[in-house]
């Protein structure tokens, strides 16, 4: 076995633990919602927990990689692995990427049958697979920028634990690298020339959902009209991922102690 795939292996084991409780809860609140949509007479209401299921997942990704990362603090392996930064830490996204979209998949699975089971225009006129999609990928592409922050966090912390006149003191170092981050991002985007250089690259995407609900009915849709979705910032965004990743390979790479 290679050691790529024994780090793969190995932060499965740590991990599978937060992805069955996950699942578990996902169930859980799906039964809720088809009891509370029994009761209430309105069976179309568990297509709201669904939705409510989906946006969870923003914090799926992040939740299951700190705890893999709280793990190797117990643990102290960062110290005596021969193994890269990078090689310590794509096996953890790769396994938070995947635990990620297996529970989406059963989300949109439990969603695809309460919409199946449900009077024909019920909830939706048709089964918004497109959009569906879309809200996936939307939901996962925040969630995976959470989780770079995440590495980035952890690794800079630890590593500012090598100088004792500040290691009680890190968290303000923390604090005072989002607040000045946000006032260089907000400066850069009151600046005239910025804000037209990341509007002059636009796509068109749904505006979003509409909620119904009352008394012996509910229902959403989605917007037919489009509104301009400017791509260069996350362009940036991107950027701004890539180069946290490349600094907390780095952090780990000086072997940082957790």
């Amino acid at each position: 076995m290679s050691a790529f795939k024994g780090l793969l292996w190995k932060d499965f084991h740590i991990s599978r633990i937060w992805f069955y409780g996950w699942i578990a809860i996902i169930l859980f609140i799906y039964a809720l919602g088809l009891i509370l949509g029994r009761v209430s007479g309105e069976p179309a209401i568990v297509i709201v927990f669904i939705i409510m299921l989906g946006i969870f997942h923003l914090a799926v990704m992040p939740v299951i990689v700190f705890s893999m990362l709280r793990m190797e603090g117990k643990t102290q392996l960062w110290l005596h692995s021969p193994q890269s930064g990078f090689k310590l830490i794509i096996p953890k996204l790769i396994m938070a990427i995947i635990y990620s979209t297996l529970s989406f998949l059963l989300v949109d699975i439990l969603g695809a049958v309460s919409l199946m089971s449900l009077p024909e225009g019920t909830f939706f006129p048709y089964l918004p697979v497109k959009e569906g999609i879309l809200f996936n990928l939307g939901i996962t592409v925040a969630a995976f920028n959470f989780s770079i922050w995440i590495f980035f966090f952890w690794t800079f912390y630890h590593a500012l634990g090598k100088f004792p006149a500040i290691k009680n003191i890190r968290w303000l170092f923390i604090i005072g690298f989002i607040v000045v981050y946000q006032g260089i991002t907000a400066i850069l985007m009151s600046i005239k020339w910025v804000q037209r250089l990341f509007e002059s690259w636009t796509i068109k995407i749904p505006e979003g959902l509409a909620f119904t609900a009352g008394q012996g009915n509910a229902g959403v849709r989605f917007y037919d009209e489009g509104i301009p979705f400017p791509v260069l910032p996350f362009a940036f965004e991107g950027l701004v991922m890539i180069t946290l990743f490349i600094i907390s390979c780095r952090l780990l790479d000086r072997k940082v102690e957790v």
